[in-house]
């Protein structure tokens, strides 16, 4: 091989450098895990059967999937990843879904309903389902009010989640004693006097 010649490309060390038109570079490591947490959907039951569901949350499993529900990747423990759909959750080995844009807000947190210029009916609700809209390629939320569920879909600009944060703010407000506007020669009048204290 000939170093001179800018078609040749060979690697020096496999390890970590190559050499290509007389440049080396470092070689970077390259992970094929995801970074968590994120999002996603299995609008498809996956290829594997259900060998990629762990053996304890199958019957959960078997009832969310295939949907549209969004799921919450938290964790991986070498073996399974950890998926959430509000209080639920299921372990699964790692297998395609359809991955979507992060989600703030999750099934049974309460949310305010924005009017949104008169389109919607405002007010408090709870979120039902977190689900993906692949023609929109958009999440939406279905809510319910004491049990009873909106017919129509909302997307996340419509609603407001409800917080109650609780931050005092030491020293914002100032609290001087009162003086009086009365010249130091004027006696006072003692109130006690008035009362038969």
């Amino acid at each position: 091989m000939n170093r001179e010649d800018p078609s040749t490309e060979r690697i020096i060390n496999q390890d970590t450098e190559l050499f290509r038109d007389g440049v080396t570079a470092q070689l970077e490591e390259i992970s094929y895990r995801p970074e968590l947490p994120d999002w996603g959907v299995y609008l498809n039951w996956p290829a594997e059967g259900q060998s990629w569901i762990h053996a304890a949350d199958l019957s959960i499993a078997l009832r969310l999937i295939p949907s549209r529900r969004v799921f919450h990747r938290t964790r991986w423990d070498l073996s399974f990843y950890q998926l959430h759909y509000g209080e639920l959750s299921i372990r699964v080995r790692p297998t395609m879904w359809v991955r979507v844009d992060a989600v703030d807000l999750q099934v049974g947190q309460q949310v305010e309903l924005l009017a949104r210029e008169g389109a919607n009916e405002p007010g408090i609700f709870s979120i039902r389902d977190v689900l993906f809209c692949p023609r929109k390629r958009q999440v939406e939320f279905a809510l319910s009010q004491r049990g009873m569920v909106l017919p129509k879909m909302f997307a996340r600009e419509d609603l407001r989640p409800l917080k109650v944060v609780h931050k005092l703010r030491s020293g914002f407000f100032q609290h001087l004693p009162q003086r009086s506007s009365f010249p130091p020669d004027i006696n006072l009048l003692n109130v006690g006097d008035l009362v038969g204290e």
